[in-house]
């Protein structure tokens, strides 16, 4: 895909941002790694009820878009934590997927985190009961994210892997 356009979301983006996140995977394909049901992202309500008028979420994560062909096609939900730069959240929708449109939102975060001053990014994806990681690990590890080993226990049947990746100048 030729043509992405990476911006800050506003809250006028909140519908298409619940629309891309419901085309992203189906409940279906990620049973067993997540619970999609709890993310403010497959609700409008839910999602206006966590903007904050500066156009962030409430905790302080900023959320940016991937625009192609006028319309928002993926989005990615960024901030600090543990005194790093982290990816809380990264999805695309479903006929988009594999086109440079996850890495193209990776690479304004990494390029945002940069300019902030912070030399690593943070970000996790899951690994199920049985040990089989999410679909978005092979992203992460193509993307420069090293596995940490760690596999901290959830509340659900799954497991949060951790990654790390130093941002080079």
């Amino acid at each position: 895909m030729k043509d992405i356009a990476i911006r800050e979301a506003t809250a006028d983006d909140i519908h298409a941002i619940v629309r891309v996140r419901r085309a992203a995977f189906t409940e279906e394909e990620v049973r067993g790694w997540t619970t999609p049901e709890h993310s403010i992202f497959f609700s409008r309500p839910a999602l206006r009820a966590a903007w904050d008028k500066n156009d962030t979420l409430k905790e302080g994560w900023k959320i940016a878009v991937a625009e192609c062909g006028g319309s928002i096609s993926g989005f990615i939900v960024f901030g600090v934590k543990d005194g790093c730069g982290f990816i809380e959240n990264l999805n695309v929708a479903k006929p988009q997927q594999r086109l440079g449109v996850g890495k193209a939102l990776v690479l304004y975060v990494e390029n945002s985190a940069k300019t902030a001053g912070f030399r690593m990014m943070k970000t996790d994806t899951t690994e199920n009961a049985d040990g089989i990681p999410w679909k978005s690990y092979g992203f992460w590890t193509k993307m420069g994210y090293k596995d940490t080993g760690e596999r901290l226990p959830t509340e659900s049947d799954f497991k949060e892997i951790r990654f790390l990746k130093e941002l080079t100048r």
